[in-house]
């Protein structure tokens, strides 16, 4: 299983993205079944309709048309944040100092609790964490 973060999601549906190419990549080889199953939190899921429902030419209706996508989808599990988690999380956020996110927290104990060590995103804040392997693109070998 593999975990994809809010950056992929939005290059993935925006035409516009300067990522979109890349993003892609990642969302068609989840859905051909050329990657594994992947795993989102709907912190991510919000982070991606809010970006994409702010941006001009894209709108809220499309940007909920993703969002209910990506939830509908049988290849994309979604873990829902709970109060012990998002405690948990908080808890830990300091540890990072502020380079990190609450979300990308979150995501992180996501994938650890459900042994991911690879995340695809453009946010190279992961780079930071070690034992876990950042991609942002899927490459098919010839």
């Amino acid at each position: 299983m593999i975990f994809i973060d809010t950056t992929v999601w939005v290059g993935a549906s925006d035409k516009n993205d300067d990522l979109h190419e890349s993003s892609l990549s990642v969302v068609e080889a989840v859905r051909l079944g050329k990657l594994p199953l992947a795993l989102t939190t709907d912190f991510i899921i919000d982070e991606t309709v809010t970006i994409l429902g702010k941006r001009r030419g894209f709108g809220a209706e499309n940007a909920r048309k993703v969002g209910e996508k990506i939830l509908s989808s049988p290849r994309i599990f979604m873990v829902y944040v709970d109060e012990m988690l998002l405690k948990s999380a908080l808890k830990l956020y300091p540890q990072y100092e502020g380079e990190l996110s609450l979300t990308d927290i979150v995501s992180l104990m996501v994938m650890e609790k459900y042994r991911i060590s690879e995340v695809f995103s453009h946010d190279t804040d992961f780079d930071k964490v070690k034992g876990l392997s950042r991609k942002d693109s899927y490459h098919t070998s010839k």
